[in-house]
């Protein structure tokens, strides 16, 4: 096969690979906690708000001279500030869930394509933002994947016991004089960061579905927790393996291929659960 026999000559399939690896940790322990509480609408949003800090970033690097305003950076800083929106207003200010969900998701779509179409010169491709292209990860974005990758697990390891009990007692962190709100809000940022990186593999339209697919698979076969964030991500690294290795000869659309793939193991799994 010639992937197998290519991912031994170039860098690019190995550092597309270690992409996935990085990804799908983040994704089977965010994406645990998001299917328990049932809340891939939030996904959704937030990860079609990272079109509207991408096209900043860019407007900036290319208009401003900020060459430090890399695509990335800039979906990161979108993902914090639409989860904190998504947070912050339906507690404090008592809007509903959905019409902030449905305003943060298409405000940001169209603020991305009119800071693009502002850019001067040949107009831009979006495409590589909104499906993604594994293949073009380079050694910065490893690197800023490596921090945040980092950042959510330690995150997770210090506040799992809060987090848990915010799923499935959240009146027991009430009791214990911990506010909801606060767990809500961390949990909310670190599932952005986690989006972030799926981003780099599926792009923005199926991230989504990468974030949610793996981790109901892993549903169908587990019942404890940490049981479903393991599975998850072997679910969710599998699929962006397999997709990347049935794409490469054809030159298919990677990212895509990669959510046909993850869309097979959670047929396959309900299957074996009946």
């Amino acid at each position: 096969m010639q992937f197998l026999s290519d991912i031994f000559k170039y860098d690019f399939l190995q550092r597309s690979l270690l992409a996935a690896l990085l990804a799908s940790i983040a994704c089977g322990i965010l994406g645990a906690y998001s299917l328990v509480r049932r809340n891939s609408y939030m996904t959704g949003a937030v990860s079609h708000s990272l079109l509207g800090g991408i096209g900043l970033a860019r407007y900036l690097c290319v208009c401003a001279g900020l060459s430090f305003a890399t695509p990335i950076l800039g979906a990161t800083i979108a993902a914090i500030v639409a989860a904190v929106i998504i947070t912050v207003l339906p507690t404090l200010k008592k809007v509903r869930t959905d019409t902030v969900l449905s305003a943060v998701w298409t405000v940001s779509v169209a603020l991305g394509i009119c800071l693009v179409a502002a850019i001067p010169g040949y107009a831009e491709d979006l495409n590589s933002y909104l499906f993604g292209n594994i293949l073009l990860i380079t050694k910065e974005d490893l690197i800023f994947m490596a921090i945040l990758d980092l950042l959510i697990v330690l995150s997770v390891l210090a506040f799992r016991t809060r987090f848990t009990a915010f799923c499935f007692q959240r009146e027991m962190l009430t009791l214990r004089g911990i506010s909801p709100f606060l767990t809500e809000l961390l949990l909310n940022l670190l599932s952005a960061l986690a989006i972030v990186l799926l981003v780099q593999l599926a792009g923005i339209v199926m991230a989504l579905a990468l974030f949610t697919l793996p981790i109901a698979a892993a549903a169908h076969i587990c019942k404890r927790l940490n049981s479903i964030m393991l599975l998850g991500g072997i679910f969710c690294f599998a699929s962006t393996a397999l997709g990347l290795a049935i794409s490469y000869a054809p030159e298919w659309h990677t990212g895509a291929v990669t959510i046909i793939v993850a869309a097979a193991i959670y047929v396959i799994t309900a299957i074996i659960r009946k």
